[in-house]
């Protein structure tokens, strides 16, 4: 290309030419098309960071909760498990973490005393049943319920159904062993949003047994002195669940002018990069403005605190070694304000929305705070920074508008708002067979499909019933596309469209059709079944589709089973882990890999995967740069592909999003030696690091050999980022090295453009420092264990980027592709945020034209995806 724009444009149905036309400096909005709300409800003084004290539940009256647990013939069920969960923002997480348990009596009665005031879920189950959640009032879409102090609440009654499969497992510590004593439940539905298992405890042997639904399923596991731990798969079935010795994080939280201690900050500690299977946890400081974090993995974290009117959060990230207790950390808190409202339903006499939320988006700071509800309606959010918010409240049934007064944050609250929502229509029928028998636990999802260009979108989706009955509220007046997945049918091709009016029902009753089973094994040369790998079954037409169910393994005999495939031709395949597809014996990555088969309605398909052996191992030890072993250090592996031009690194594919299903974590043992095993033949990259900090690579990795690793001691950064014309705020640097495929992201509050990124292996990086309203990227090398100093960048104004998009070949524009710029990351680097203006003209119109505010100067990555 001769103009300088690096030009991506992806995830969307057609191959698009993508036409940059004009760009222009200043990031400054469109003018506001309602009228903003100055907070301007309270004193002129500055708020004090100091917490408001609110009463403690701990030192209020206690409560309890009682109920029945019988079968649908109302006979009692004895020896039934009850759980309850409880939520509060004023306790501690150690005293919410996990659930409280009771069995029932002879009468399948069941009582929980001395409890705590808060909110409560509330589940039930026993041996060969399906579990079941309580529902306040009937409705299916409630599963938390207010107890206040002293209140004695009873009618929290169940009936279980038959029809229970039994997931087992054994749930051990990463480094070998079982755990015994663990806590493990089970939450059926995809993304295990179904019902939810009541606890049970392993065995000391680490064994355990819980009785689900059948179809998918997320059973998590903890302990204590171990974080916690979750795995994704089909019930019935076996689990095997890894736990990490715990770390933990504690500080203290001080105003940043004086110094003073602050109780009852609320903070909350995160992992600095999100990854698969980390977490964080919130407190409540102390009397001496104490917080401690606990269960936690490895890794990097960030702790942000809030009061009422105060806002504050450590300076880049911590580092948290494998079973370390880190103290020491400040969060320095900083005056901010508070936001106070209610979601009111509209009417002639407009109604409170009890069990509400709302977020609150600052576009030009890229900031967003959600708030729920109290038991009141009244919706509070602490601890607001100044900056001009976009409301987008939600209502459970009930349609938001368009847009709604922008809040202007600057010294002072902003209180006595309202945000109404109004009745939306409503799509409503049951999921049948052609033969008319209902279909339960299918997933019905809906999205606006046509309209203007620019129309704003709406999703919707819900679960169907035992009787197939399926409801989706709040729907704004458009045009719906439904789809449906089902474990027991399969929906049309092109799902169905529903024509939706404002504030009507619409009746729709969804007709799937017979699907086919797929029926196979999957053994190595041998003939030896390959265990727990992931199966996949794509059509060979609209291959860019996804029929059937997920998360199907291969079981200890290598067989597996997918129902309810579209009828068809498919290629099936087995992989280890997201970047490693299992091959035929003798073949390489230029060969098709798997098998062809074709699906029949009613009927049962079989076929027969062999893949090389799995049984190569790799062993190694880490070492540090004196030669003493390490004991903590993870190991990841990636297959080299052995592909005509295949790339001859791939240090990318060691890091992934965290490890997944099929692939279990490796750590060192006290001797700084490992084993990975499971191994296809060929060569791989081994990685080993401690999570956030210090890693070595050894490369072309045969399997059988033995290979040594030494992470070397790391290095630092520490530079300055300045702005023309202003003081930086906040402000996010973040840096990546091309070759290995690290990066990280910080961000730092109110340091005037000081940054320091800390634990940093030796490579080549680019740096890219951001805040509102500007941006720069640089490059630099880093050596073994240098502290680098004296960095400087000067951050660029950011800029409005104005194009088209138009059809490949036939230049025709094309209408509603939300687009988004960033700076080209280069390598297999991309960067996903599909965030837009206020004004929408960041989605092409019906000329095909598109403005992107806000975009970096320099070589950028332009993508689009359909709105």
């Amino acid at each position: 290309m001769k103009r300088r724009w690096s030009v991506v444009v992806g995830l969307a149905a057609l191959v698009l030419v993508l036409v940059v036309w004009r760009w222009r400096a200043g990031g400054s909005d469109a003018d506001q098309a309602t009228k903003p709300i100055v907070a301007a409800n309270v004193a002129t003084d500055t708020p004090s960071t100091a917490s408001t004290k609110r009463p403690d539940p701990r030192t209020l009256k206690r409560g309890s909760i009682a109920g029945m647990v019988r079968t649908e013939a109302k006979l009692p069920i004895a020896g039934a498990t009850v759980c309850a969960d409880i939520t509060a923002d004023e306790l501690p997480t150690e005293l919410t973490r996990d659930a409280t348990c009771v069995t029932t009596d002879a009468n399948g009665a069941f009582a929980f005393t001395n409890l705590l005031a808060g909110k409560y879920s509330v589940d039930a189950g026993a041996k060969t049943y399906r579990p079941a959640t309580f529902h306040p009032d009937g409705n299916k879409k409630k599963d938390w319920f207010p107890l206040a102090a002293g209140e004695a609440k009873t009618g929290v009654d169940f009936v279980l159904r038959e029809g229970g499969v039994e997931v087992t497992g054994i749930v051990s510590d990463i480094s070998g062993g079982p755990i015994a004593h663990a806590k493990v439940r089970a939450n059926s539905g995809r993304w295990g949003q179904g019902a939810s298992t009541p606890v049970s405890e392993t065995d000391d042997k680490g064994a355990f047994s819980i009785w689900t639904a059948p179809g998918q399923v997320e059973v998590s596991a903890s302990a204590d002195g171990y974080a916690g731990s979750s795995e994704s798969g089909r019930a019935p079935g076996v689990f095997e669940l890894l736990l990490t010795p715990e770390s933990s994080l504690s500080g203290t939280v001080v105003d940043a002018r004086t110094g003073t201690p602050i109780e009852g900050a609320k903070v909350h500690v995160s992992p600095a990069q999100w990854r698969y299977g980390e977490g964080g946890g919130s407190e409540r400081t102390d009397a001496q403005g104490k917080f401690r974090v606990n269960r936690i993995t490895p890794g990097r974290y960030t702790a942000t605190a809030r009061t009422e009117h105060g806002y504050g959060t450590t300076e880049g990230s911590t580092l948290v070694g494998l079973g370390q207790q880190v103290d020491g950390v400040i969060v320095k808190l900083f005056p901010a304000a508070k936001i106070v409202g209610k979601v009111m339903i509209a009417g002639d006499k407009p109604t409170v929305c009890i069990e509400g939320w709302a977020s609150f988006n600052d576009e030009a700071r890229d900031r967003q705070i959600w708030g729920r509800t109290d038991p009141d309606g009244t919706l509070t959010v602490e601890g607001v920074l100044p900056g001009t918010y976009k409301v987008t409240p939600s209502c459970d049934g009930y349609q938001a508008r368009d847009s709604y007064d922008p809040i202007i944050i600057a010294d002072k609250d902003a209180i006595g708002l309202e945000w109404i929502v109004e009745a939306g229509a409503t799509i409503k029928g049951k999921v049948l067979t052609t033969r008319g028998e209902p279909i339960e636990d299918a997933n019905v999802n809906g999205r606006t499909v046509g309209g203007a260009a620019r129309s704003k979108s709406d999703w919707s989706g819900g679960t169907s019933e035992r009787d197939g009955s399926y409801e989706m509220t709040g729907l704004r007046t458009a045009s719906y596309k439904l789809d449906v997945t089902s474990d027991k049918a399969v929906a049309p091709r092109d799902g169905y469209t529903v024509e939706v009016t404002g504030g009507k029902t619409i009746e729709k009753d969804l007709i799937l059709e017979d699907g086919g089973t797929l029926k196979g094994t999957v053994v190595d040369a041998q003939g030896t079944p390959v265990e727990g790998v992931s199966i996949n079954a794509r059509p060979l037409i609209d291959s860019m589709q996804w029929w059937g169910a997920g998360n199907v393994k291969s079981d200890a005999k290598g067989a597996f089973t997918i129902d309810a495939l579209r009828p068809g031709d498919y290629r099936v395949t087995a992989q280890r882990s997201w970047s490693d597809q299992l091959k035929k014996p003798g073949t390489t990555d230029d060969a098709k890999q798997g098998e062809k088969t074709t699906v029949r309605a009613a009927q049962t398909a079989t076929v027969k995967l062999v893949v090389e052996s799995q049984t190569g191992i790799i062993k190694g030890m880490v070492v540090a740069p004196d030669g003493t072993p390490v004991s903590d250090a993870f190991i990841s592996t990636a297959r080299e592909s052995d592909a005509a031009g295949a790339q001859d690194s791939s240090m990318g594919s060691t890091r992934g999003w965290g490890w997944g299903d099929s692939d279990k974590p490796v750590l060192t043992g006290t001797d700084g030696t490992f084993v990975v095993t499971k191994l296809s033949p060929g060569k791989y990259t081994l990685r080993a690091y401690r999570k956030g900090g210090g890693e070595a690579i050894a490369e072309h990795v045969a399997v059988g050999s033995t290979t040594r690793l030494e992470i070397k001691d790391t290095g630092s950064i520490t530079g300055l980022a300045t702005r023309a014309g202003g003081t930086l705020e906040e402000l996010t640097v973040s840096i990546q090295d091309l070759k290995t495929g690290f990066e990280r992201t910080e961000q730092f509050f109110r340091t005037d453009g000081r940054f320091v990124l800390k634990d940093l292996p030796a490579g080549h990086f680019h740096l890219t420092a951001s805040a509102a309203g500007g941006n720069k990227k640089i490059e630099l090398d880093l050596a073994h264990a240098e502290a680098k100093t004296g960095v400087t960048v000067a951050l660029e104004e950011l800029v409005t980027l104005t194009g088209r998009i138009v059809e490949h070949g036939t230049k025709k524009p094309v209408a509603g592709m939300r687009m988004h710029a960033s700076l080209a990351q280069g390598g297999s680097g991309m960067s996903f945020r599909w965030g837009g203006d206020e004004d929408r003209d960041n989605i092409s119109d019906d000329s095909g034209t598109f403005t992107v505010k806000r975009a970096p100067r320099g070589k950028l990555q332009i993508m689009g995806m359909h709105k």
